[in-house]
């Protein structure tokens, strides 16, 4: 029995276009894990400005034998956390530790309710861990920090003294001494502390040691410039608690203290105290009205307000007065004015940052999937993609852009030869596969 090509013809189409579809969801799957794994592998990965200017260590690793479930949302807490979406971050950290995370994941999980102030949570967490990894220093060091945060600094030096040999130990009792105001102490336990066998807890102590060795290059430097320095490594180490005591001293003692203002907002503001920490930060903005640094928290915290038009203000004004790096900035203003619908802004910051000089890939299809979304922006997403296909000549994802934008615009023909060559390049791709997919089924359509 023989079937009309007009029955088998559309059929045989559906399947293909089936195939390419499903294709393109594996392939969605499969891209966000290698994604998210190859972000934090990277040496030169752009990393959001709050870890540029207060770095921290760099991202435990699991071991191989981690579930990749668990391990793709251990990074998944690590990119939202450098985003400033904690509460989020602290969703994921909870997930991985339910998939099989294990002792990583508990200690993500703990420093990130110490820092949002969950300490009901964060207490089950040290309980998990302890059934976890019994008799770790690890244990230890977060009780003792919790009741340091607590305020409770007489137990916080009984479990620190546990074991009087462990660099934790010794970070732990620097961290009191800071406390209590007693800097000569606090420089001898973290000097011990940094000379210790533990990566994290000696890039911690290192950072402390740092700001006394800033502090000594003013023979005649005021305490509070110390206690300033200070509570801004403190900061950098994410252990704002302890930096906020030591920071009000500082002002109670000298009010007009600019950087004490911008590190203490910048604290309320990563605990999140938005309320506070506005405040704080338009303190050190009346101030100095031109520092960017100050203008850029502002913008976040604004943000974290809901009020996008003002973060849109700040950001404005800290890219005009050279905030660096500029890229963060900019990532953040095209969010915000997508907020408030301001397409021509946020297109303006996705144009920059593609013609950056470092740019990557990702810049210009951000530029065109917004460009091609609207009515009068079909021609530049066109003539963007043209300038990847400059700097990427033989990338397939690179042509697939240039059909997409092609096609957009109105020119099927010039779409079906980047598409063509996409395909020999990497004829597998589900990404080419779906535009190609596309492509063919509006030809048919006409």
């Amino acid at each position: 029995m023989k079937f009309s090509s007009r029955v088998y013809v559309p059929v045989l189409l559906a399947l293909i276009l089936s195939a390419a579809i499903g294709g393109w969801f594996l392939w969605q799957i499969k891209s966000t894990v290698f994604t998210v794994e190859s972000t934090f592998k990277s040496p030169v990965r752009q990393m959001n400005f709050l870890k540029k200017l207060f770095p921290g260590n760099e991202p435990d690793r699991l071991s191989s034998a981690i579930q990749s479930t668990a391990l793709l949302k251990l990074r998944q807490g690590e990119i939202l956390e450098l985003k400033g979406e904690w509460k989020l971050a602290e969703n994921s950290y909870t997930e991985s530790v339910n998939a099989g995370g294990g002792v990583m994941a508990l200690k993500k999980l703990a420093l990130i309710q110490l820092q949002r102030r969950e300490y009901d949570a964060v207490k089950v967490t040290i309980a998990r861990l302890k059934e976890e990894n019994p008799g770790s220093e690890d244990v230890m060091f977060y009780e003792g920090l919790l009741h340091l945060i607590l305020g409770n600094t007489e137990e916080a030096g009984t479990v620190f003294s546990r074991n009087e040999d462990s660099p934790h130990s010794h970070f732990g009792l620097g961290l009191i001494a800071l406390v209590k105001g007693e800097n000569t102490q606090a420089l001898n336990e973290m000097t011990i502390a940094g000379q210790g066998s533990d990566p994290a807890i000696r890039s911690y102590a290192e950072t402390i040691q740092k700001a006394f060795s800033e502090f000594a290059l003013f023979p005649d430097g005021q305490e509070i410039h110390l206690q300033t320095l200070l509570a801004q490594a403190l900061a950098r180490i994410n252990q704002c608690e302890i930096a906020l005591p030591i920071l009000n001293r500082v002002i109670a003692a000298q009010d007009r203290y600019r950087d004490a203002w911008i590190v203490k907002g910048f604290c309320e503001f990563t605990s999140e105290r938005s309320s506070d920490a506005l405040k704080s930060l338009e303190k050190a903005y009346s101030l100095d009205p031109e520092k960017p640094e100050t203008q850029y928290f502002l913008a976040r915290t604004h943000a974290a307000l809901g009020d996008p038009q003002n973060a849109v203000t700040y950001l404005q004004y800290a890219l005009l007065n050279g905030f660096s790096p500029e890229s963060d900035a900019r990532e953040l203003l095209a969010e915000y004015a997508r907020e408030l619908g301001n397409t021509e802004l946020a297109l303006e910051q996705y144009r920059l940052l593609a013609d950056a000089k470092e740019s990557s890939l990702e810049s210009f299809e951000r530029y065109v999937n917004l460009a091609i979304s609207t009515q009068n922006h079909a021609l530049d997403a066109l003539s963007l993609s043209k300038k990847a296909l400059l700097r990427w000549p033989d990338d397939s994802e690179a042509l697939t852009l240039a059909a997409k934008a092609a096609f957009s615009a109105g020119l099927p023909e010039d779409a079906k030869k980047y598409i063509e060559k996409a395909l020999k390049l990497d004829p597998k791709n589900p990404k080419v596969l779906e535009i190609n997919a596309m492509i063919t089924k509006s030809s048919l359509t006409n």
